[in-house]
């Protein structure tokens, strides 16, 4: 069965690992490929309903929770950690624990289950369904908060420099602030999902996981805020960013306009007497040209000093 990915019987502890399920069989996991083929038929033959099939394999999901008289619909969203890809390109990973077994379905590869496996491998893993339920839930949240984390670092880096690159820090505002919003769009959903998890998980899991899952739910509370928060600094960072922007180019204008006022007399004078007609003064005078510039020198001088007197600068 190419669309089998693990199975794991939760009946004995530690749990064991088996291969070729050919049914529903209780307080068991199953982990499925869900864009393989065959995997709609042995669904079928487990005796999973047809609506609860379409709805753990469709193709696009956003986190939310449903309850079912024989158990419950989990869709839940977390990081992409594969090389190359962006984490904010949230995976979906599809939960259905019907009849006391549990079956998860994924596209691509979930280093959250992947380190489950592991911890089951060296039989140091989750010791019943329910645990594996809250310790998967709790691995999601570590690798969201990793990234979270990663980006409120390269927040403070950013608003730990000058003023001096105002674009360069505009670009890296634009690209932390699309990362946020991708992890926002799916966080606040999967929050709520957590929410009604752990209000109806209360009837079937022992307290002391209940009481896990809630701290779960916490935990993804906690990271929705931190999220929402950061997305608040960067608005008031590129706020900053625009002030500073502002405040330069008044400047610039402003020193622009006492050069020009300083010049204006100036190239008054010089346009004046730079007319080639008849009756200019000191045309005839061969100191005339020295004494206009000294003239021109004591003007700028006197204006220099009456600006600096009504405080310009």
């Amino acid at each position: 069965m190419d669309f089998l990915i693990d199975s794991w019987d939760f009946s004995t502890s530690p749990a064991t690992a088996f291969t070729s399920p050919t049914s529903h069989q209780p307080n068991c996991w199953f982990h499925f490929q869900r864009d393989a083929e065959g995997l709609n038929e042995w669904l079928t033959q487990a005796g999973i309903p047809e609506p609860l099939i379409d709805a753990v394999l469709e193709e696009d999901t956003r986190p939310r929770f449903q309850r079912l008289s024989d158990g419950f619909i989990l869709l839940l969203r977390g990081v992409n950690l594969a090389s190359g890809e962006s984490p904010e390109d949230m995976l979906s990973l599809r939960l259905l624990y019907y009849k006391g077994a549990l079956y998860t379905f994924r596209k691509r590869p979930f280093k959250s289950i992947a380190h489950l496996r592991e911890q089951l491998q060296s039989q140091t893993g989750p010791e019943s369904l329910m645990d594996f339920l809250v310790s998967l839930i709790e691995q999601i949240n570590l690798k969201i908060e990793d990234v979270v984390s990663a980006a409120e670092e390269k927040l403070e880096q950013i608003e730990g420099e000058s003023f001096d690159n105002t674009a360069q820090m505009q670009l890296q505002l634009t690209s932390l602030h699309r990362r946020l919003l991708r992890l926002n769009r799916f966080i606040r959903p999967q929050l709520a999902a957590l929410e009604k998890l752990t209000t109806e998980a209360e009837r079937i899991m022992p307290v002391e996981l209940h009481q896990w899952l809630i701290n779960e739910r916490d935990t993804t509370q906690r990271l929705f805020e931190q999220i929402d928060l950061m997305l608040e600094q960067i608005w008031m960072q590129r706020e900053q960013i625009q002030q500073a922007i502002a405040e330069k180019m008044n400047r610039n204008t402003y020193w622009l306009s006492v050069i020009a006022g300083v010049f204006l007399p100036l190239s008054f004078l010089t346009g004046v007497f730079g007319i080639n007609i008849g009756g200019m003064p000191g045309v005839e005078h061969e100191d005339a040209f020295l004494i206009f510039c000294v003239a021109l020198i004591i003007i700028a001088v006197v204006e220099f000093l009456l600006l600096r007197r009504l405080r310009f600068w």
